[in-house]
């Protein structure tokens, strides 16, 4: 660190501040530390931080599955942003936390406190909307930041995109092009998200004078196999919607798998839309036309906003940041057959 600081031309008490992330270092002072930092190839010790500062400099990311691009993606930004800035992304799968008791998730976390120390975690859903998990986190002291809607307040940093606007312009797409008889697929029922994008579809079909047809609202997992079963629902029909919505893209692939399945052309006699824009969406064919979430800028937005808060404060205030979100059309829609 002397080194360092000798070649920036600053104190040592600089360097570390740069490298803790401290806030109010001028830019022109942290651009010499940093060029310098890189000139010499210097590392921080991470166990002689950690003795120092009380702090792990870990950030712990718990996930319900591996099998996820929605969360790969969250994963990759967050992975970015803390190599930026000196810490670590921990992985931390718990599989089914949603249906332990208050206890049991309290010894999950407790193991984790245990073994790793993080300095805050990072939740997505489902575990980012579970009550019980948010008892567990407030009891045991251990700052948060949040990704996707959630309903419980003051709780942390969350960030997030405006998903009921995000539904609303694509329902408006989708009736743009003529449609009136339009089928949605849900996501699962214990994250937020599932029900915001369905009340913004709901508004903009009441807006356009239409009644959302109960038959025509199928259940989902947020998988391509619920999205497959979906498909193959609406396809069985006597008289089958001209457009369905997916809450998400991997269902939307489903769907579109289940309409080649049963040789009805994508979009000529079928319109499908997704949500977020997932590898998937631009690896299936035809592309899809889905909404953008920026997963990795929702991930490393989180990250920063973490971090610049235990530097300043040692703790975790209510924070809300909206992104924003880009419809993407690609090859999935058209207007419904005369």
């Amino acid at each position: 660190m002397k080194d360092v600081a000798d070649l920036a031309g600053v104190s040592i008490k600089t360097v570390s501040r740069v490298l803790n992330n401290e806030p109010h270092v001028k830019e022109k002072l942290q651009r010499k530390v940093r060029e310098a930092v890189a000139q010499l190839n210097y590392v921080p010790s991470q166990s002689a931080r950690s003795l120092r500062g009380n702090r792990s400099y870990d950030i712990a990311l718990i996930c319900h599955t591996t099998n996820s691009s929605y969360i790969n993606a969250i994963q990759f930004g967050a992975v970015i942003a803390c190599q930026e800035r000196g810490y670590q992304l921990s992985i931390n799968l718990f599989e089914g936390l949603s249906g332990k008791s208050v206890k049991e998730i309290r010894e999950a976390f407790e193991g984790l406190l245990l073994h790793r120390k993080p300095d805050a975690v990072m939740l997505v859903a489902p575990y980012a909307t579970s009550d019980k998990v948010d008892f567990v986190l407030k009891e045991l002291g251990l700052p948060s930041v949040r990704i996707g809607p959630v309903d419980i307040a003051n709780r942390g940093v969350l960030v997030e995109i405006d998903d009921y606007q995000a539904s609303i312009e694509l329902t408006n797409h989708l009736l743009g092009l003529g449609h009136r008889r339009i089928g949605f697929v849900r996501g699962i029922e214990d994250q937020r998200s599932s029900h915001i994008r369905f009340a913004g579809f709901t508004v903009a079909m009441e807006a356009a004078d239409l009644s959302v047809d109960p038959a025509l609202v199928r259940p989902g997992e947020f998988d391509f196999e619920s999205g497959f079963e979906a498909g193959e629902y609406f396809l069985g029909l006597k008289e089958r919607p001209t457009a369905i919505f997916c809450s998400n893209d991997d269902m939307a692939a489903g769907v579109v798998a289940a309409c080649n399945v049963h040789r009805v052309a994508v979009p000529e006699e079928m319109s499908v839309v997704g949500f977020d824009d997932a590898d998937v969406a631009t690896r299936m064919r035809p592309l899809l036309t889905t909404v953008r979430q920026p997963l990795g800028e929702l991930g490393a937005t989180a990250v920063r906003e973490l971090i610049s808060q235990l530097s300043t404060r040692g703790t975790v205030e209510a924070r809300r940041i909206v992104l924003d979100h880009e419809f993407v059309l690609r090859d999935t829609t058209a207007p419904p057959k005369p």
